[in-house]
């Protein structure tokens, strides 16, 4: 990210004033990721993620010093995950399907996030025409509710990659059958898959090709339409303003 502002050859100010947007759309975006994990394992019986200090939407319990370092230079990074027992989990009959429901929370959060960020964000937009003597004010309430919508959109999208160890493959790992989950080469593919999205990533930056980015926005599709969907009541709304 810091490296496509040096790129575009912006002025000290602006990118010290989109480096605070980042700030705001990234802590935003993970803490709600990790509190949701966080919130329905204990809610479904698990108190590890209280006891770990993990129930909680202050963001210094769930940013990673190097993820969030990483993601701020160059585009790519991570949250400090949350810890559960699936052993512990006991308010409904099937395992799997709490183990899911935990696996999709974060998820299930970054969405709520972008749809309640994009409302406020047209909002503004809206107020920033209507009443352009507050446009000063209003313009970078917009830019940093979008900014928000966007990254929330971009980690929910980027966590449902089938890769371990997001959350895609863990849902999809709660599908597949015992028998293959316990092979030694199911245990190394958990071990060296990981390097996969390096690679990818490396080879992107290297390369110009952004893989990556266009796998993300494709998943991202199918979320960016329901929520534009669900926004139409209130889009109509602010055009009466």
């Amino acid at each position: 990210m810091l490296i496509d502002l040096f790129r575009q050859g912006l002025t000290p100010q602006q990118i010290i004033y989109y480096i605070i947007i980042y700030l705001f759309a990234m802590t935003l975006a993970f803490s709600l990721h990790e509190f949701m994990h966080a919130a329905v394992a204990v809610w479904l019986g698990d108190e590890t993620p209280r006891n770990m200090g993990r129930l909680t939407l202050n963001p210094i319990a769930h940013i990673d010093p190097i993820g969030t370092i990483l993601l701020l230079v160059a585009g790519f990074g991570w949250g400090k995950p949350v810890m559960y027992n699936p052993g512990r989990l006991n308010r409904f009959r099937s395992h799997r399907w709490m183990n899911i429901m935990v696996h999709l929370a974060g998820v299930t959060g970054n969405f709520i996030l972008a749809y309640v960020c994009f409302v406020i964000a047209n909002l503004f937009a809206t107020l920033s025409v209507r009443i352009s003597a507050y446009e000063n004010i209003f313009h970078p309430v917009y830019e940093a509710f979008i900014y928000t919508y966007v990254f929330s959109l971009m980690l929910l999208a980027f966590n449902l990659l089938p890769i371990p160890p997001l959350d895609g493959f863990h849902v999809l790992e709660e599908c597949l059958p015992y028998k293959w989950k316990s092979t030694p080469g199911y245990r190394k593919f958990q071990q060296f898959s990981p390097y996969i999205i390096w690679g990818v990533f490396i080879l992107s930056t290297i390369t110009s090709m952004p893989i990556l980015s266009r796998v993300i926005n494709l998943i991202e599709i199918p979320f960016t339409l329901l929520i534009n969907l669900m926004a139409v009541p209130f889009t109509l709304l602010f055009s009466l303003i």
